[in-house]
């Protein structure tokens, strides 16, 4: 599925579940075995005298309907908001699962629900393989593009209803966006919000042919990235991709230079390729950019 770009923008559990949102957070790196790498040590489960007890944040939700595709509405902004998600197949599972926020782009008027379902429906069976839940919010702009002042709160909102319904892991938040849904997550995933999920709420996060001149550096009236990306509260894992013919290229290019040059790790907390093709979604790297995601977690100072 390809989708154009919006031309602009209005635009734990070890002791006690932790607020992400209320301190700063790190980067912690999960036990290979966790993604399936290996085979996990006896007692991995922590319960057991000289077991292997790991750090979790599990909301301890309950009551959404499961497995597969669904659809939920949160009341925000005085009106009602729907949102689909996907619910891997075998759940619910011992333990509380990861979570990927998926963020469209935008393909003009009244496109954004099919958007939304159609990227949720193309991370579904990657979800089945790595037992996360998906979440799409549907974009608000009249272009069916994204409105930080409507739709911030809105995706805030949308993780606490999956919550409140369904046991994930606060500690093991993603998100992933294309093109205008890409440009959102670098905003989201770099700065600090309270109203909005933020770089406290997300252990990684990837884009596809997204840039940070559209919302967060480099841009017109923002800082140079050269300034910016330094002061960041941590070097949030980050996965980058781009079409070797897409228009954005050679700006994808610069912004992995740009965090290279911030202190990013090329080949750690930062992953950068290109693939053959234009402006479009890759989802055939879809379980390459989970792999990416599946071993960091959010941890608390």
């Amino acid at each position: 599925m390809t989708t154009r770009r919006f031309a602009c923008i209005g635009v734990a559990i070890i002791a006690a579940m932790v607020s992400a949102s209320a301190q700063p957070a790190s980067t912690g790196r999960l036990p290979p075995w966790v993604c399936g790498a290996g085979m996990p040590p006896l007692f991995s489960d922590g319960f057991e005298p000289g077991g292997d007890a790991r750090y979790s944040e599990p909301s301890g939700g309950s009551g959404g309907t499961y497995p597969g595709a669904q659809t939920r509405s949160v009341f925000v902004g005085g009106q009602w908001r729907a949102y689909y998600l996907y619910v891997p197949t075998g759940y619910p599972f011992v333990e509380p699962m990861p979570l990927l926020m998926v963020l469209h782009g935008a393909g003009g008027a009244g496109t954004a629900p099919a958007a939304a379902q159609a990227l949720r429906t193309d991370w579904a069976a990657t979800a089945n393989g790595g037992k996360f839940m998906v979440i799409a919010p549907v974009a608000s702009g009249a272009s069916g593009g994204w409105m930080p002042g409507a739709d911030y709160p809105m995706f805030k909102a949308v993780i606490e209803d999956v919550a409140a319904h369904y046991n994930i892991d606060r500690s093991r938040i993603h998100g992933w966006g294309f093109s205008a849904g890409a440009d959102v997550m670098h905003d989201l995933a770099l700065k600090q919000r309270s109203t909005a999920p933020d770089i406290r709420s997300f252990a990684a996060y990837g884009i596809s042919a997204g840039v940070l001149p559209a919302l967060v550096c480099n841009g017109n009236g923002q800082p140079s990235c050269t300034s910016f990306l330094p002061q960041v509260s941590r070097p949030i894992p980050v996965h980058l991709r781009v079409g070797s013919s897409d228009p954005y290229l050679s700006y994808v290019q610069a912004d992995r230079n740009a965090f290279l040059a911030a202190g990013w790790s090329s080949g750690s907390t930062l992953d950068y390729a290109s693939f053959n093709g234009g402006h479009e979604i890759p989802t055939a790297q879809f379980p390459a950019i989970w792999q990416f995601f599946c071993p960091f977690q959010r941890l608390p100072d």
